[in-house]
């Protein structure tokens, strides 16, 4: 067997390249530990776990997804009885969009198991780095959107941590 070539040291100076390449690292560990629910699922479980019941757009804008894709998203939720959508008395063209019990459960249940799957992928790191890691990755993307809050916000975040 060949030993894998070394990368130019240009890429390994690039951060984007880094985070590229994690990512991609990230996606396949994802797929190996048979995570039980995908991220973008577990995005509008999340958001309506935190902010309660709300509309499809908000939910779209609250994530930064896609209106149609979150709309294909509630749509395999709702099958799965993890979300009630109703339509809005107020306007009849709008949905609001509620977390049901099963779907608590079931983000509780995702909480355990993308923790679990994420520090044995960043098995690398300590949890004094793992957190930092946390940390500048909002720092860096605070910049470009505000809804990646400030680094004190999040001290009260432990479910990742």
């Amino acid at each position: 067997m060949t030993q894998p070539e070394s990368l130019p040291r240009r890429l390994l100076a690039l951060p984007m390249y880094l985070m590229l390449a994690l990512t991609r690292e990230g996606h396949r560990h994802a797929v190996q530990s048979k995570i039980h629910i995908r991220m973008p699922h577990y995005a509008v479980l999340a958001t309506l776990a935190e902010f309660g019941s709300s509309s499809q757009q908000e939910i779209a804008e609250r994530i930064g997804f896609d209106k149609s894709d979150v709309t294909k998203i509630i749509n395999a939720l709702e099958e799965q009885e993890l979300l009630r959508r109703t339509t809005d008395e107020a306007d009849r063209r709008r949905h609001s969009v509620t977390l049901t019990a099963k779907g608590r459960r079931q983000l509780d249940a995702s909480d355990r198991e993308i923790v679990a799957s994420m520090r044995s992928f960043l098995r690398g790191l300590s949890s004094p780095e793992y957190q930092q890691l946390q940390q500048l990755l909002l720092k860096a993307l605070q910049v470009h959107d505000p809804r990646f809050v400030s680094s004190q916000a999040t001290q009260d975040i432990k479910v990742l941590t």
